[in-house]
């Protein structure tokens, strides 16, 4: 996506270096002081691309945060390639760590503090997974989580062990720069690109076709064959010592914050199993959750329609699903509220 057109008087912050690397976030301030809850918005990307200026930036979760009075914070993370998930998993905590400390609140106003009992994290497409990570490995804990058309919520599935068909993303990217891709070991945590996507978009979708998303994003040549061997429910028994962490839905537990997903019935990138699995965890460790799902919705939910629409296609029921997923964000949103109402 191309990069997006940003509200005005966001501020950018480092919260960690590694390996002389800056890894970054944005936030923006309500015109509300006091003590303020925050949201933190993870994008998507596939792993390995995408940015926190990236054109999916949620204005609608923007606006309201706005309006609620909530800190907005978009934030970066390590891509897959050289990086791993392993790596995410450490961000997300540092990000935690940067935002608890001393260094966040010496950039606010005076009259301005962060409630962190009241940090919400959202991730949509591959965020989810750190917005997930932070669920489980972060200090403080998150007071709750938003998930759209979220990836993370199962990684052992067949979904990600087997190749499987070009999604319909496919087709605008570019395969043969895959080699390059691969032989370049720069760290990268900012990949904003034009058009649909990046080049390093093609990582995702040559690991998908060839049944290795899995060696890709854990950097383990061999994985996706490995546990392809084993049953759904024995997988986690064969993943090596060093990547179990990185397997978050066997971390699951009761103590683990309130929880939304908005998925997409029609999605072919990250299926719906992937929210439907944890929404029904949750719900049997008691952990008050929500899933809302949209009937036809893709991958990307409204975005793809309003893109395809802006281009003079039209998508057969597309204005009902944009009209679906607006509802559903409200919903989403309404359940963020309450629970930072009631800490």
């Amino acid at each position: 996506m191309p990069p997006a057109k940003l509200p005005e008087e966001g501020k950018t912050l480092v919260y960690s270096t590694v390996d002389n690397h800056e890894i970054k976030f944005d936030y923006w301030l309500p015109r509300t002081e006091g003590n303020l809850p925050a949201m933190i918005y993870y994008h998507g990307g596939g792993m390995t691309a995408g940015s926190r200026r990236s054109g999916g930036f949620p204005h609608w979760m923007y606006n309201h945060c706005q309006e609620k009075g909530y800190i907005f914070i978009s934030a970066d993370y390590r891509l897959c390639h050289p990086s791993n998930a392993i790596d995410q998993i450490e961000d997300a905590k540092a990000l935690f760590t940067f935002l608890s400390g001393p260094s966040f609140d010496t950039q606010l106003p005076q009259a301005t503090t962060l409630d962190t009992t009241r940090i919400a994290v959202s991730g949509f497409s591959a965020g989810a997974y750190s917005a997930r990570a932070a669920c489980l490995y972060a200090t403080p804990k998150p007071a709750a989580l938003l998930s759209v058309y979220g990836l993370g919520g199962h990684m052992l599935l067949d979904h990600w062990t087997t190749a499987r068909p070009p999604t319909s993303l496919a087709k605008f990217f570019d395969l043969s720069s895959v080699p390059a891709l691969l032989a370049d070991k720069t760290v990268v945590s900012d990949d904003v690109g034009e058009g649909l996507g990046t080049k390093r978009f093609a990582l995702t979708i040559h690991w998908e076709i060839t049944g290795t998303f899995l060696d890709g994003v854990f950097q383990r040549p061999g994985l996706g064959e490995m546990l392809n061997a084993f049953p759904v429910e024995k997988r986690f028994e064969a993943v090596p010592d060093d990547l179990k962490s990185g397997m978050l839905q066997e971390f699951v537990t009761r103590d683990y914050p309130p929880s939304v997903f908005v998925h997409g019935k029609a999605d072919e990138v990250v299926s719906p199993a992937e929210s439907e699995f944890q929404y029904e965890q949750l719900g049997n460790l008691g952990v008050a959750t929500e899933l809302i799902l949209i009937d036809n919705g893709p991958h990307g939910l409204e975005g793809p329609i309003k893109m395809r629409k802006a281009m003079g296609q039209e998508v057969e029921g597309g204005e009902k699903v944009i009209e679906d997923c607006m509802e559903a964000y409200q919903k989403a949103l309404v359940f963020i509220d309450g629970v930072f109402a009631g800490i």
